[in-house]
């Protein structure tokens, strides 16, 4: 996984390159064969392990792609010597040549080495190439493995070869082993996740404000690369990792927590990702009490919504709809026109006094959720034939999380999301499509 800052950091790739590396320096000549074994299996499902058998030893061969005539020989020794290594090559090559005949295509020495190899094995390899110009040689490291792991092998697999990484291994236990203690810990627990993608949020202000249930292991972090450069990028980099962590977590049913300061198209984008499917608390930051917790000494507080420009007869064209969600501020239907095109479905969802402090408790976020999907599933019986939603929202990012929630991509048309700018022309530009 990737974050904002440093660059493409990642808490989980740097915990299995630290143990890959742990492994190679410890590993005996049979332990790294198995090593790669296991990469090589993960990384394409049609590698044949070899094993050695009787009198016939292992035909010079630790592994093939047999479709293709890829056969791997692994040298890994405790310490590399440059004469044992060149004759190691010539040897298992001239080997495998007398063994495997044409069906040999390719030939891959994997070497585990601490320091590098001598200056003459590249030498040699480009003698052999000459020597069999009818088959491709190549080396691989072990630190060119460990690139093939991060490019190509999830987080799941990678757990399965490397482990999980410290805290995450309640995501990884196989069906049957949950322990008493982690049922009780989910009972009172929730998966936190942090969508800290325009400030920095402060992990011991958002567990304060859990009270009384209890982050169930560390913190999801979701922090996409920079959005300014590619929604596209930023929003495949939420789906991953989203889809990672509930794919591990399916089996225990988790309830998740999640404390967002994020563009509002992000925050949508988190909420459908997560689905009404998981049970989902958004939390809303109180600038002027900072503070994650809720007021619960407010009695008081908006609960009442309005909904307007629903048709009232079924409209059997094919048209585009447009939905303006009102909490913080009213969206002026000019802009959303001007971004959208002049609909001629308009639906307006918004509350009596819109205001940026209109979020203070989390019924609210229920009923907005409740009437934000009435909305939708009169657009599906009013408008049976709508091409697309236009959804237009000024709100808090845990109503954003909410809206998103209730999207459902089997029931509801394609939706694009809109970014706002004061500053530019035209104020909402079309930044992403969740279909």
């Amino acid at each position: 996984m990737t974050t904002q800052a440093p660059d493409n950091y990642s808490p989980t790739t740097l915990f299995h390159w630290l143990w890959w590396r742990v492994c190679c320096l410890e590993a005996t000549p049979t332990g790294f064969q198995s090593l790669f074994e296991k990469v090589a299996q993960r990384t394409r499902p049609d590698f044949i392990k070899v094993r050695p058998y009787g009198r016939l030893g292992d035909r010079k061969c630790d592994g093939l792609y047999w479709g293709d005539g890829t056969i791997f020989q692994v040298y890994s020794p405790d310490w590399l010597k440059q004469s044992e290594t060149v004759a190691k090559i010539k040897e298992d090559l001239a080997g495998a040549v007398a063994e495997w005949g044409d069906d040999l295509k390719k030939w891959v020495f994997v070497y585990n080495t601490r320091f590098g190899v001598g200056p003459d094995v590249p030498q040699i390899l480009n003698g052999l190439r000459r020597e069999y110009p009818n088959i491709v040689i190549e080396s691989l490291s072990s630190e060119a493995l460990w690139e093939t792991i991060r490019e190509n092998l999830s987080v799941q697999q990678r757990a399965e070869i490397l482990g999980a990484p410290p805290g995450y291994e309640h995501l990884f236990m196989l069906p049957g082993t949950m322990t008493h203690d982690v049922e009780e810990l989910l009972k009172e627990g929730r998966f936190v996740i942090i969508h800290d993608i325009l400030s920095p949020i402060n992990i011991q202000n958002a567990i304060e404000a859990l009270k009384p249930e209890k982050p169930f292991g560390p913190p999801l972090y979701v922090r996409t690369p920079s959005y300014e450069e590619s929604w596209e990028l930023a929003a495949q980099f939420q789906t991953e990792v989203v889809e990672d962590a509930l794919r591990k977590g399916r089996d225990l049913l988790p309830k998740f927590a999640v404390f967002s300061l994020a563009p509002i198209p992000l925050a949508i984008h988190l909420g459908y990702l997560l689905s009404d499917r998981v049970e989902v608390m958004p939390f809303q930051y109180d600038r002027e009490r900072s503070t994650w917790c809720w007021d619960e000494s407010r009695d008081k507080y908006d609960k009442d919504f309005h909904i307007q420009g629903m048709p009232s007869v079924p409209i059997d064209n094919p048209v585009d709809v447009i939905v303006r969600v009102s909490l913080s501020a009213s969206i002026n239907p000019g802009d959303s026109i001007t971004a959208a095109g002049d609909c001629s479905v308009q639906v307006d969802l918004s509350v009596t006094n819109p205001d940026v402090m209109w979020l203070c408790h989390p019924e609210q976020l229920t009923l907005l959720s409740k009437a934000f999907r009435g909305i939708l599933k009169e657009i599906n019986r009013f408008v049976p034939n709508c091409t697309g939603l236009h959804l237009f929202y000024a709100g808090p990012t845990g109503g954003a999380i909410t809206l998103g929630q209730a999207i459902n991509p089997r029931m509801t048309p394609q939706v694009t999301l809109y970014q706002y700018e004061r500053r530019q022309e035209p104020r909402y530009k079309r930044v992403l499509t969740l279909e």
